[in-house]
């Protein structure tokens, strides 16, 4: 488990601020979302090919007359849910305790940790922690149950893709630094700091 950082260590400074929501980064973040929307699509389309062939058809079961739009208004809550409890795992295993909660003028939902600095490593992993956890979480039960859920559950993995592209621009940026920079979250923005770097 990492060391968690309460206090800016000396020698910092502020290297960048990424306001993530600015009105500004609207259009562009929506435009970015169907590259990760786009790849998801592909790999479950192939995964559910592979499932037939391993299983086989398994038509009816739990779910199979529940309409469509019940199907996606479950899922869709339930993987928004999901995906801001794995950042508050991954928070808690970097030993920060999270805070949940809704911006509600930008329509974001968050977890943070108020006060905490996390090596650029330790960030990468909360910020791809609900990525990773359902595409992989969801590959695996899609084995395990009847192909109409497995193919709504399919279509939720490929939405929180698409979903997560903050959080894959904020891995991209932070990548931009070295392992010794600290990253705070703010909700809807992060600020990156680095030791004897001028601010861009």
């Amino acid at each position: 488990m990492p060391t968690p950082i309460h206090a800016l260590p000396p020698g910092y400074r502020e290297a960048q601020h990424l306001r993530l929501l600015d009105s500004g980064n609207i259009l562009l973040i929506n435009v970015l979302a169907l590259v990760p929307l786009v790849i998801a699509l592909a790999v479950m389309s192939a995964w559910g090919t592979v499932v037939a062939r391993l299983r086989g058809a398994w038509p009816g079961g739990f779910g199979a007359d529940v309409p469509w739009w019940a199907w996606i208004l479950a899922l869709l809550v339930g993987s928004i849910i999901v995906h801001e409890w794995l950042h508050g795992l991954a928070i808690r295993w970097a030993g920060h305790r999270p805070r949940y909660g809704v911006l509600l003028s930008k329509a974001a939902f968050y977890a943070t940790a108020d006060g905490a600095y996390f090596p650029r490593n330790v960030f990468i992993v909360i910020a791809l922690a609900p990525i990773v956890g359902i595409s992989l979480g969801g590959m695996a039960l899609i084995l395990l149950i009847p192909d109409t859920a497995g193919y709504y559950l399919g279509l939720t993995v490929v939405l929180n893709a698409a979903n997560s592209i903050g959080d894959l621009w904020m891995t991209a940026v932070a990548l931009r630094y070295p392992p010794t920079a600290l990253i705070q979250d703010e909700m809807d923005s992060i600020r990156v700091f680095t030791v004897n770097q001028a601010s861009d």
